[in-house]
């Protein structure tokens, strides 16, 4: 029995062993770049799994590997994206494109496909906005019957892939959607046709993570509280809770110094906290994913005299399914969601809408 035992290890050991590949990625660059070094990045276990130096224009990586993986060839602000299944790779880091492989090939004319579409939108989207004959009225029915069509043409391209290949390919492919699917409700839908291949790429599993949190923090929602042990100036804790829930309308700006978008939106923000704040209304600021003294500098310079809690990094934003800043959100009196999202001209209306009632 102890020996059927060994064998039986044995075997299984050899399988191991003998389905591991050899694989090879190679590329040239300009020789300008002698000496960069080139990063190899492995998605699937989120972490970079070797470098090598440039020379004499060209760079080599080199391993062995089981199943079929995406990495990341990057090289300064250049990267490339291929699935390595085991086998010779060459990658071309100026027009992002690598062969040598079927998977790593159909990547290649899914990212042509999806890309023209995008391409074509935003030409459509352009000439749109452009054109002065049209009512404000009108212009933004066009844009949402536009956003509705290009959508669903997005998913054309990207739903077959992705109920074809419970792989890499498939696995990239939804990563990609999954980024222009406009609600929770469509990502769910998206999401029914991936097998756990798909579900288990660690991309695609962060996706999912930030889905449901925006289902749980969407409109009509109660506010989710957190707490940053430094977030008052002077040091101290604050929570969300200290400001929200109490009685007022809070608009809650998430934003950070480096991010231009935010920075724009603070005249607006200004100009609703100037005109309402009081016993009624209250704006807050979050800073996320930011420096602690980056943070007051930016307030400084842009006049920001509402509350702040800075230091909050990534604590709100992972609460919320906040991907990217600035994202506003206004809480009520009772700290239900009333809204998020709001920019612009709309944030001024409905701070307006809510506070006339």
């Amino acid at each position: 029995m102890k020996k059927l035992l060994f064998f039986a290890a044995c075997t299984a050991m050899f399988a191991s062993c003998t389905s591991k590949k050899p694989y090879t990625i190679t590329g040239e660059v300009d020789p300008s770049m002698n000496g960069k070094t080139v990063y190899l990045y492995d998605f699937h276990n989120a972490r970079m799994t070797d470098s090598v130096v440039v020379a004499e224009g060209r760079f080599s990586f080199s391993g062995t590997m089981a199943g079929d993986s995406l990495r990341r060839v990057a090289l300064d602000r250049n990267y490339v994206d291929v699935i390595v299944e085991g086998g010779d790779y060459t990658v071309d880091l100026a027009a992002r494109t690598a062969t040598g492989s079927k998977l790593t090939e159909e990547k290649g004319r899914f990212d042509a496909q999806y890309d023209s579409i995008r391409g074509a939108f935003y030409e459509r989207y352009r000439a749109l906005m452009a054109d002065a004959s049209l009512s404000e009225e009108a212009r933004e029915e066009k844009a949402e019957a536009l956003v509705e069509e290009i959508n669903e043409a997005l998913g054309e391209a990207a739903r077959p892939v992705v109920e074809a290949n419970n792989n890499a390919l498939g696995a990239y492919v939804f990563w990609r959607w999954s980024s222009d699917l406009e609600t929770p409700e469509e990502f769910d839908a998206a999401l029914a046709l991936a097998g756990d291949y798909v579900r288990n790429f660690a991309p695609v599993k962060k996706s999912i993570a930030t889905n449901e949190a925006l289902k749980k923090t969407a409109e009509g929602m109660p506010f989710v509280d957190f707490t940053i042990e430094n977030g008052n100036a002077d040091g101290t804790a604050v929570s969300l809770s200290d400001y929200v829930g109490k009685g007022k309308y809070v608009l809650v700006d998430f934003w950070a110094s480096w991010c231009g978008p935010c920075r724009r939106e603070i005249p607006n923000i200004r100009e609703v906290w100037e005109k309402y704040r009081g016993d009624k209304f209250e704006v807050l600021g979050v800073a996320v994913w930011d420096e602690r003294e980056d943070t007051r500098k930016a307030a400084e310079q842009l006049g920001i005299e509402w509350p702040e809690i800075v230091d909050a990094q990534a604590v709100p934003t992972e609460l919320y399914g906040i991907a990217g800043i600035p994202h506003i959100i206004l809480f009520g009196p009772d700290g239900t969601i009333v809204a998020r999202g709001l920019r612009g001209e709309a944030l001024k209306e409905k701070v307006a809408e809510v506070l006339a009632e």
